[in-house]
């Protein structure tokens, strides 16, 4: 669903940062599904998509609004509820990632805060 190249590197990045937060991952094995990889520990599991993009995201932005491609096919998965769907986004000039929780509609997209779980902080929260 998303445009152009899949972000390989960032990619490989988003893996590495999974990895200092305690998560284990495995690779997305069908292209027909919109995301990339997923992450688990023994309380979480969770599908990731990693996005790059070129310009600078404005705090008070509506994400559905900017990444609906992604969004929409986070969405669209077929698993159960339990399996939480989030976009990681990362700016070209920006070297941290932002980590945006995927709820299913009428359920909005919600950026994880300042102080989120896995010792993740989010310099962007407000």
């Amino acid at each position: 669903m998303a445009r152009g190249k899949r972000p390989v590197a960032a990619i490989a990045e988003a893996k590495e940062f999974a990895e200092r937060m305690g998560y284990s991952w495995t690779d997305n094995q069908n292209e027909e599904f919109a995301f990339d990889f997923f992450i688990h520990k023994p309380d979480s599991f969770r599908a990731v998509a990693v996005r790059m993009t070129r310009n600078r995201i404005e705090p008070e932005a509506f994400f559905e609004n900017l990444f609906p491609d992604e969004i929409a096919g986070l969405r669209a998965l077929p698993f159960p509820e339990f399996i939480l769907r989030e976009l990681w986004l990362r700016t070209r000039h920006e070297r941290t990632w932002r980590r945006l929780i995927v709820y299913r509609p009428p359920a909005a997209v919600g950026e994880i805060g300042w102080w989120g779980p896995d010792s993740y902080t989010n310099p962007y929260a407000r």
